[in-house]
């Protein structure tokens, strides 16, 4: 009896060697995207007018509210996220201490690539966090949406140019937006996160010493290495990119170790693993030119 027991732990061990030798997931089943949790920088996320316009912030803002508390918000959060992050305050009351709020289309100016907030699914429709959240506002108040992709790096002259009336989705509510626009309260908090792959043994920021990062240029990413200095210096290199399907396509390819962006999108691309999402896809019908002939069919 006891050889039997002492026979049946050999073979246990001899099984627990084979199953640690092989290197858990990463030998089994290959490298896999993972993010680091550890923060490169934290922001506040809101929606953004141009200044004069306060009269529809407030509108927007007390329609959040109302949505929040009827949890609608919630239950577009927790579609999107599978939970719920946003911070907006409940009240239901809100929007009776708005003036008459007439009927009008409500267009809104946003990123064609920041998944989950606003992105063309695999089957060209326009989707994301941001854009059922203005439509719920829009449904709210009776008023027509209309949705206008825009190039994020002209973000504040469609503003000024009476293009759009509102940034909606990924609006990090920087110093300097704070400074040139109005904006509502935060609706969200969000941080700079490091993506990286699983046999980088990349593990906390410490380990990026030396390390190739790439980040989309002309974003809050960008910022974020200006003022982590600390984190900066540790790098090898920094890459600028013109969009994340760039850089996580790099990053798939072992062209780079890391890729810095935005905590919910890094959540979605690890959760999901669809590149296509940030920047290698264009709504159906739209001419492939929309974001400067990338597809994410093209990887050569």
């Amino acid at each position: 009896m006891k050889a039997r027991i002492l026979l049946l732990l050999l073979i246990a061990l001899l099984l627990l060697g084979t199953f640690t030798a092989c290197g858990g997931s990463d030998s089994a089943y290959g490298s896999i995207p993972m993010m680091i949790h550890d923060p490169v920088s934290t922001n506040e996320l809101g929606i953004a007018v141009f200044r004069g316009n306060e009269v529809l912030r407030d509108q927007l803002w007390a329609a959040l509210q109302v949505l929040s508390a009827d949890g609608t918000v919630s239950q577009i959060a927790r579609r999107w996220f599978g939970e719920d992050p946003t911070i907006i305050p409940p009240d239901r009351y809100a929007t009776r201490r708005l003036e008459e709020v007439r009927e009008r289309t409500l267009i809104i100016g946003f990123d064609l690539a920041s998944a989950p907030m606003s992105f063309v699914d695999p089957q060209g429709e326009l989707v994301g966090f941001g854009i059922d959240l203005a439509q719920a506002v829009c449904d709210y108040f009776g008023w027509t949406l209309e949705l206008l992709p825009i190039d994020w790096a002209d973000r504040e002259m469609e503003l000024a140019s009476a293009n759009i009336d509102a940034l909606w989705g990924g609006v990090h509510l920087t110093e300097g937006i704070r400074e040139r626009l109005r904006y509502t309260a935060p609706y969200m908090e969000t941080s700079q996160v490091v993506v990286t792959m699983s046999d980088h043994r990349i593990r906390n920021l410490r380990n990026t010493r030396g390390r190739v990062l790439a980040f989309r240029s002309g974003t809050v990413s960008e910022l974020a290495l200006l003022e982590n200095t600390s984190f900066a210096n540790r790098l090898g290199e920094s890459v600028p990119t013109d969009n994340l399907f760039v850089a996580l396509h790099a990053l798939e390819q072992g062209e780079v170790d890391a890729v810095l962006m935005d905590r919910w999108a890094a959540d979605y691309f690890v959760r999901t693993g669809d590149i296509g999402a940030f920047g290698g896809r264009v709504p159906r019908g739209e001419e492939e030119d929309m974001l400067g002939g990338v597809s994410p069919y093209d990887y050569d």
